[in-house]
């Protein structure tokens, strides 16, 4: 029977040893929640008075996208009041204008909803942290009729709007 080198052996733990000590985590999602945060409140984003385009599927859509975002993103709890972390708001820009226009004719061949968010956070409803606007867009060809594509144009926008919101206050990017 063979036998195994004391240096061989040491060097065989070492490495068993390092294996098994060192490890490194990867995460592309979670954010840094500050310390001892364990619920958040995110209230119902309305449209104010500068976004009289916007229909009350935009707030909805936009509170409940905010709302999904941080709860599959970090391990806090929804609550309704009394937050560890709060985010309040209101849409504050919300327009149609044209895009491309077409060389055939004096009409737009595309399209453009632009939809903007005032955003106040919070850490424990009194100490701001940020008060910031966020806006994105979708673009949509012009001859759709814009009702029927409104709420699959409004999820496009929420996805970016809301992981914009995320990144901004938890995301640490």
């Amino acid at each position: 029977m063979k036998q195994v080198r004391p240096i061989k052996l040491i060097l065989y733990l070492s490495v068993f040893t390092l294996l098994v000590c060192c490890t490194v985590n990867y995460s592309f999602n979670g954010g840094k929640v500050p310390n001892g945060a364990k619920t958040i409140q995110i209230d119902y984003f309305p449209v104010s008075s500068k976004a009289p385009l916007a229909s009350g599927l935009s707030s909805q859509t936009f509170t409940e996208a905010l709302r999904d975002v941080f709860l599959a993103q970090t391990k806090l709890d929804m609550v309704s009041e009394k937050g560890d972390l709060v985010f309040q708001g209101e849409i504050v820009a919300y327009s149609i204008s044209p895009i491309n226009i077409s060389s055939t004719s004096e009409t737009a061949d595309q399209n453009r909803l632009t939809m903007g968010v005032q955003v106040n956070y919070y850490l424990g409803g009194d100490s701001l942290i940020f008060e910031r606007q966020f806006k994105r867009f979708a673009d949509y060809e012009s001859n759709k009729e814009f009702s029927t594509i409104e709420e699959d144009l409004l999820a496009e926008i929420n996805d970016q709007l809301t992981q914009d919101i995320f990144n901004a206050s938890l995301g640490d990017w």
